[in-house]
């Protein structure tokens, strides 16, 4: 009897060992279980984290590249305007320039035919005699023919459109010479075009 209670006390201490392993197994099988969920959230966070960050730089690169785009596109359309203005502005001054020199030229025929004609023709005759000696016929405006014919030998071959002045030339027609206000006007305007500009808009 007494060799019976003791084989039982023995089991009984046996299974109270094992059961007190199996505890100690689960344990620690929860504390490595927690140890590692404590890993994967702080591995998980920090990915997170990472994530974030990236999207946030990218988001401010795009952002900054968008500011950029716009800032270069204001400007360039600040410069575009500006450009356009400047050509404007230009337009507007050549035109003002235009009226300005159109209308001095005209002041400049308007002296011219308020000078006395008979000085100018008999001058204009004289240097026709020096310059073009074979000179065979000459052209007037209607108002000068008769001023024209009584001041010279040659032929006198027609009326021109002009404001006053004369042409002559050579006997078959091959040389001319045109001593009309106009064309000095011209000649002596074009040569001294830039020169007038300068004074004018200096």
């Amino acid at each position: 009897m007494e060799k019976t209670v003791r084989i039982l006390n023995l089991q009984i201490a046996e299974r109270t060992v094992k059961y007190m392993s199996l505890d100690k197994v689960i344990d620690r099988i929860e504390k490595e279980g927690e140890k590692e969920i404590k890993s994967i959230e702080l591995e998980t966070k920090r990915q997170a984290e990472q994530i974030i960050q990236s999207a946030k730089k990218k988001s401010q690169e795009l952002t900054k590249a968008r500011h950029n785009e716009v800032k270069k596109l204001i400007e360039n359309l600040r410069i575009q305007e500006k450009s356009i203005a400047e050509l404007e502005a230009k337009k507007i001054r050549l035109n003002t320039e235009k009226e300005i020199l159109d209308a001095t030229y005209q002041k400049c025929l308007d002296a011219l035919n308020s000078i006395s004609h008979e000085t100018t023709i008999s001058s204009l005759l004289n240097k026709v005699k020096k310059e073009m000696p074979e000179a065979a016929s000459i052209y007037s405006n209607k108002r000068d023919e008769e001023l024209v014919r009584s001041l010279s030998d040659l032929k006198y071959a027609g009326n021109v459109e002009s404001i006053g002045g004369i042409i002559a030339e050579n006997i078959d027609g091959t040389m001319r010479i045109d001593y009309r206000y106009e064309t000095i006007a011209s000649n002596v305007w074009n040569r001294s075009l830039k020169e007038i500009a300068d004074k004018l808009f200096r």
